[in-house]
């Protein structure tokens, strides 16, 4: 019972979040771990925040539908000819960010205009097809996971190190435009 162990020792790294706070948070994207410190803001590029939106619109569980229905409207509008499945996820990668926000508005504007309808768009949605905000939050430290992450120059002088970051991610690879074989990748 009084013997401290590995299974019943406190934590190292505290990431759990503070639960009295009022939650804001989307549902979609519940916050993972604990920021450190301060933080900056900083403005994102025009290519930031696409790659951003990309990421964000083709990695959501909630988006998946949307994704299948873009790929039967590209598969369907072929003009006669089958798209290889290359081409379709290529097309998808490019046009799938604008053309979400615009299936988005149409939804939203056919509910208006009849209220029977069943909200089949939920708020988080509809944030997700705006993209992102023009400025982010960068932090210098993050606990998550059990392990404090540091950017660089905070590590300066401590014997252990731990500023990387490792994602994990499933995606459609196309190694070039002569490929015709679009991989799965991890």
């Amino acid at each position: 019972e009084g013997i401290e162990s590995r299974i019943n020792r406190p934590k190292r790294v505290n990431d759990e979040l503070n639960h009295n706070k009022a939650s804001e948070v989307s549902s979609l994207f519940p916050q993972q771990g604990k920021p450190i410190g301060g933080s900056t803001i900083f403005p994102l590029s025009p290519l930031e925040k696409t790659q951003a939106h990309r990421y964000v619109l083709l990695n959501c569980a909630a988006v998946k539908p949307f994704i299948d229905e873009f790929r039967n409207r590209i598969k369907r509008n072929s003009r006669g000819r089958r798209p290889s499945a290359t081409e379709v996820e290529r097309r998808i990668n490019k046009e799938f960010p604008d053309w979400f926000p615009k299936r988005v508005k149409i939804i939203l504007f056919v509910r208006i205009m009849n209220p029977d309808i069943a909200n089949t768009i939920s708020t988080d949605l509809e944030f997700l097809a705006r993209g992102p905000m023009p400025d982010a939050r960068r932090f210098t430290a993050y606990n998550i996971n059990g392990f404090k992450f540091q950017i660089v120059s905070r590590e300066q002088g401590l014997k252990t190190q731990n500023s990387g970051v490792f994602l994990t991610s499933d995606t459609s690879c196309i190694a070039s435009n002569a490929d015709r074989n679009a991989r799965q990748a991890e």
